[in-house]
């Protein structure tokens, strides 16, 4: 059996629809972070902490670890921001904060980001962004702004901009929690809900898309390894 170890930053965690696709996973919260030793892969999910916070460095560490050790490794929104950290990457504040559905554009192959669903669009909720590494590949054309989308380094590291494993339930929780992040994007709860109405059918398919292409490189890893 796999063994996925997930990093949890959010005051509100949630697996959303990543949980099918990802199957049994260790959980950690509060700033506990996981040993890689008898890991088989990791994920590290988004938050409203800034990449450069000092109290993330030692998972800046850990992740630049795992990309050494070639362990498979994805980045959701903050964990991306903190991929590209720990790679040689820049974190950047973007002009203003980011709420937004944006078409997903397959520009290079990729065994885990780039099956997506035919007209996948996925749902940014940003105060920061990122450059990627020297040497790392973009799967995503960039969306209007000029902001990174997803890349890979290494062999098996990933990194998101997005929240593919968004669901209704994590949505209504960030309207909650961040009442002033919409105004604050330049738009409105009414059309922000309209757009969430329109595309958060289908995120379940983006999830087990993504969350699911990585989960069989960490089992093929993981038998290569075990063999």
């Amino acid at each position: 059996m796999t063994r996925i170890a997930v990093i949890h930053h959010l005051q509100q965690p949630f697996l959303g629809n990543a949980a099918a696709p990802l199957g049994a996973v260790e959980e950690h919260f509060g700033g506990t972070l996981p040993s890689l030793d008898g890991l088989d892969g990791l994920v590290s999910f988004g938050g409203e902490q800034d990449a450069w916070d000092p109290a993330l460095a030692p998972e800046v560490e850990l992740i630049a670890e795992a990309v050494e050790r070639e362990l498979p490794f994805l980045g959701v929104c903050l964990g991306a921001q903190l991929l590209a950290r720990a790679t040689g990457g820049e974190n950047v504040r973007l002009p203003k904060r980011f709420v937004s559905w944006e078409p997903l554009t397959v520009i290079a192959e990729d065994e885990v980001l780039g099956a997506i669903p035919p007209g996948a669009h996925a749902l940014h909720w940003n105060q920061d962004g990122f450059e990627p590494p020297p040497g790392a590949v973009e799967i995503y054309a960039r969306p209007n702004g000029g902001r990174a989308e997803g890349f890979r380094v290494g062999r098996r590291a990933w990194g998101v901009q997005f929240h593919p494993e968004v669901d209704g339930a994590a949505v209504d929780g960030w309207y909650a929690g961040w009442p002033y992040a919409v105004t604050e994007a330049g738009t409105t709860v009414e059309d922000a809900r309209a757009a969430d109405a329109l595309h958060l059918p289908d995120q379940a398919a983006l999830s087990t898309a993504i969350f699911g292409a990585f989960t069989r490189v960490v089992r093929a890893n993981a038998r290569s390894a075990h063999a």
